[in-house]
């Protein structure tokens, strides 16, 4: 529950931020006809729906099982997180670029500079505030391990999708600002058009690399080496166990592991000894590792290849 409240809270702060600064670019980029503005506005309604998608997964991965779906609903997060990838995309960057692109066959100066620029400054400190939130939680899962790494092998799809998302936000609110500054000092109308084409392919990068991560997770992915090392060790102690055949392993969700485990035990043990020492495994296997919620021990003879 802690871990899924972390989430929402990580989400909510990338809400906020970016509702707030849609809405102030949608009204600045009316009032200063720039096309950075305009994609930057857009940018940030792609991120805003995209939060609320992002909840909607979270709530909808909580659900029970039922008949149609025993093992749950836990992947519904990863589904929600691969749509918001294809928003990010369709919404986000092709309209920047088919918006850019318009701008520069058809240049037009950028009214009330300064206050396009004075809201590029705030939007800027508000998405720098809603990255720290995402990069504080970020940090204190990932250890030692490299950041590009980290969400790489993480199985929270709304930490990656949130990260990438603030981070592009941030880039391309940069790139928006140098873009105008630069126009403005040199009078050429050629940079506010250049800046929303380099955003439209700044968000296509980020949908891709977020899609390609989340598609990963779709498809499943096993846990986590360490922790199968771990469970592996448990069963060798077990002195009934001669050999562990196999271990398989699937992430359902972030927190929701399915765990089929194939395993030679001594033959002098009768049926129901061995289903009371499977039964003993999955009880402390759930205490000690309670995201391994589906456990699948079979009995088998070793046979060498």
């Amino acid at each position: 529950m802690k871990k899924l409240k972390s989430s929402k809270s990580i989400i909510l702060a990338a809400f906020v931020a970016n509702l707030f600064i849609a809405l102030v670019k949608f009204v600045v980029a009316f009032f200063t006809a720039s096309s950075a503005m305009l994609a930057e506005g857009i940018h940030s309604t792609a991120d805003t729906l995209n939060q609320v998608l992002l909840f909607v997964g979270i709530k909808k991965a909580a659900k029970k099982a039922d008949e149609l779906h025993p093992f749950g609903f836990s992947g519904e997060a990863y589904f929600w997180s691969f749509i918001v990838a294809i928003i990010l995309f369709t919404t986000g960057a092709i309209f920047s670029i088919y918006e850019g692109v318009h701008k520069l066959r058809h240049p037009a100066p950028v009214d009330h500079l300064p206050v396009a620029l004075l809201v590029l400054a705030v939007a800027i400190i508000a998405e720098a505030v809603s990255l720290r939130v995402a990069v504080k939680k970020i940090n204190a899962e990932r250890g030692a391990t490299g950041l590009a790494a980290f969400l790489h092998r993480t199985k929270k799809a709304e930490l990656v999708v949130v990260f990438l998302e603030d981070t592009a936000a941030l880039v391309g609110l940069f790139i928006a600002l140098v873009a105008l500054l630069i126009e403005y000092f040199t009078g050429i109308l050629f940079f506010d058009g250049l800046a929303s084409v380099l955003i439209g392919v700044l968000l296509a990068a980020t949908a891709l690399v977020m899609g390609y991560e989340t598609k990963s997770l779709l498809l499943g992915e096993s846990a986590d080496p360490a922790l199968l090392r771990r469970i592996r060790q448990l069963l060798l102690k077990e002195e009934s166990i001669r050999r562990v055949i196999h271990i398989r392993s699937l992430h359902l969700g972030a927190d929701d592991i399915l765990l089929a485990i194939k395993a030679e035990f001594d033959a002098q043990l009768s049926a129901r000894q061995v289903c009371n020492l499977i039964n003993g495994i999955e009880a402390d296997l759930r205490g000690l590792y309670p995201e391994v919620t589906k456990i699948f021990i079979e009995p088998d003879i070793y046979r060498k290849a």
